[in-house]
């Protein structure tokens, strides 16, 4: 089996609230190589940290985080205490410490989003994802030196040499059950970096049987 990376989705989510610093020191300190977390535009035109389009699963506050302000969210308190931070606080919490993976929830932030990351110093440290693939290609035509990551999700056809040539990608992000061998070895043949990342749902036998069928097969990373 080789060695194999581990990756925290949103942080340390089981131990903090997703997407904050506290998530972020403890994934940290329980030594993950690389943290991913997603990042929306407030109504303010801040950079901030949240998976959802609104606040109401993870703050006491409810509405679009694009309808309000960096302050309103300021206000809203989560369980443990913790607040929605920033771009910019999240990559000075993970500067030097891990590499950030940083989803783009809004199509139109990319630009805002490497600036953010050129001002932190952290270019080489950090990888830009986003279902919307036309922000891929944007990416590398403002800084080709941040690294991009291509989402795989759903079994089916996949040309791995296709995906670099027309997006430029270094990194593969792939789900069971859509990381199946065929693929994961077309994308290593490739020179892809592969991360596999597995649901909450799956129970601790089902996690270890597919941690050591990833690492099998040369997915470099976890989570």
């Amino acid at each position: 089996v080789s060695r194999i990376r581990i990756g925290a989705h949103r942080g340390a989510m089981c131990h903090a609230t997703e997407n904050t610093l506290g998530a972020f020191e403890k994934a940290i300190k329980f030594g993950t190589y690389r943290i991913e977390f997603d990042v929306r535009r407030t109504g303010d035109d801040e950079i901030v940290l949240m998976h959802d389009s609104t606040v109401d699963r993870t703050t006491d506050g409810s509405g679009p985080v694009a309808e309000m302000t960096l302050a309103d969210l300021r206000q809203l308190g989560m369980d443990d205490g913790e607040t929605i931070p920033t771009l910019a606080e999240a990559l000075v919490c993970i500067r030097g410490r891990c590499r950030g993976l940083v989803e783009l929830k809004d199509s139109d932030i990319t630009e805002a989003v490497i600036e953010i990351i050129q001002q932190a110093d952290m270019v080489d440290d950090c990888t830009l994802a986003a279902f919307d693939e036309s922000c891929l290609r944007l990416s590398k035509q403002i800084d080709s030196r941040i690294s991009t990551a291509f989402f795989f999700l759903k079994p089916g056809p996949f040309d791995a040499q296709r995906i670099i040539e027309e997006f430029s990608v270094d990194l593969l992000i792939v789900w069971p059950p859509a990381a199946v061998m065929e693929q994961i070895a077309d994308a290593k043949r490739c020179g892809l970096q592969v991360r596999c990342g597995f649901p909450d749902s799956m129970s601790y036998a089902e996690l270890q049987e597919a941690f050591l069928r990833m690492a099998a097969i040369g997915v470099d990373e976890v989570s």
